[in-house]
């Protein structure tokens, strides 16, 4: 078993405590909830002590008191009661300062069983931070908070003292953070307690980011960009995505994120190939459909091909960018039907010589015809 200590923490509050002053006059604790210092209490094997209340009669003078042996005595009364009002403001500090030290490490949850088994019974020495945290190291609270230990035992690792766990957590997140990873990710006290179970220090979790922004590096451009434009999607978020898809999913858009991923890369071929930016419920629509990236390239480079056959003249029924895909994609066959009506139509008018003769050509010297391209 490794040590546990308190490095770090200031234990001056406690160290300087005289467990004498924990008590009043009457051998009572003022941090107890019903305490009253105006209630006398009566021992029944002993004399009663005085209650530490005003004495109404202390101006009187006594039977045979000279003045000056009065004047000794209200002096030594007035002493004993700013000693015990001093007193009683430490005893309330001693549980604030025993709260503070413990919320330190998240046991604040702590402070009665160490007020009340260790201050009051006085089984241990308070000077002894070391004797503190083995008192407590069984408690069910210090073990949930500290619970990687016992996974660290298991998988051959030494137990760390409570300043070095809480040393790791915060270099883990010193890591997510610096790297840019999302909110969420990887920072829960599971992750960490994971983490720490497997002795996973801070330079492999920075491999381990590096090696899924390199996956990024690597990534389609494009692909890139249509997370970006449909989700939000950012390269810390792409990282954290290739580092572990599981944990990714919960924080993109979709609720299926491999559906999400093939729906970035179908808008980018759209983009690519007919100069057509899909919006997210279309690019994942024709991913329900089944549509692989493939597929998509080959069918948006045929809209791409209809040139001004896609741009609606005088007498023609409006055809929506929505409806053009669908007719490519075969699941709109009224759009493939007015398509294939404009077609024959403009050919028809282009072979009469009419007013949809030809338009500019383009530097490849394709010829661009109101029905697509001719080469």
């Amino acid at each position: 078993m490794s040590q546990i200590d308190f490095s770090g923490v200031d234990f001056t509050g406690l160290a300087n405590l005289n467990l004498g002053y924990l008590r009043d006059s009457q051998g009572r604790y003022p941090m107890d909830p019903d305490y009253d210092p105006s209630t006398p209490q009566t021992q029944s094997d002993g004399p009663v002590t005085r209650p530490l209340v005003p004495n109404e009669d202390a101006a009187i003078t006594k039977p045979d008191e000279t003045d000056e042996e009065k004047a000794t005595r209200l002096q030594n009364e007035r002493e004993t009661q700013q000693t015990e009002a001093e007193t009683f403001k430490r005893q309330r500090n001693a549980q604030s300062t025993i709260n503070a030290v413990l919320s330190t490490y998240g046991l604040g949850d702590l402070a009665d069983f160490v007020y009340k088994e260790i201050i009051v019974k006085e089984t241990v020495n308070i000077n002894n931070p070391d004797a503190i945290i083995f008192a407590i190291r069984e408690q069910p609270a210090y073990q949930k908070r500290f619970s990687a230990n016992k996974e660290r035992v298991k998988n051959g690792f030494d137990e760390l003292d409570p300043a070095s766990y809480i040393a790791l957590e915060d270099q883990y997140r010193a890591t997510l953070s610096a790297n840019g990873m999302p909110v969420s990710f990887y920072d829960s006290k599971d992750d960490f307690d994971a983490m720490i179970g497997g002795s996973v220090s801070p330079a492999e979790l920075q491999g381990r980011i590096q090696d899924g922004y390199r996956a990024v590096q690597d990534a389609d451009p494009e692909v890139k960009r249509q997370m970006r434009e449909l989700y939000g999607v950012a390269e810390g978020d792409l990282a954290a995505y290739f580092i572990d898809p599981n944990r990714m999913k919960p924080l993109l858009v979709a609720a299926d994120y491999k559906r999400q991923a093939e729906a970035a890369k179908i808008a980018a071929r759209a983009s690519e190939s007919a100069g057509i930016q899909l919006t997210g419920g279309l690019a994942e629509d024709l991913a329900r459909r089944g549509i692989t990236e493939g597929q998509a390239q080959a069918g948006f480079t045929e809209i791409g091909k209809l040139g001004e056959l896609t741009t609606q003249l005088s007498g023609e029924t409006a055809l929506s960018q929505e409806q053009i895909i669908g007719q490519q994609f075969g699941t709109d066959t009224a759009a493939a039907q007015e398509l294939e009506k404009r077609k024959r139509r403009r050919v028809g008018e282009f072979a009469g010589g009419g007013s949809f003769a030809r338009t500019q050509g383009e530097t490849s010297g394709a010829t661009r015809l109101s029905v697509g391209k001719a080469e």
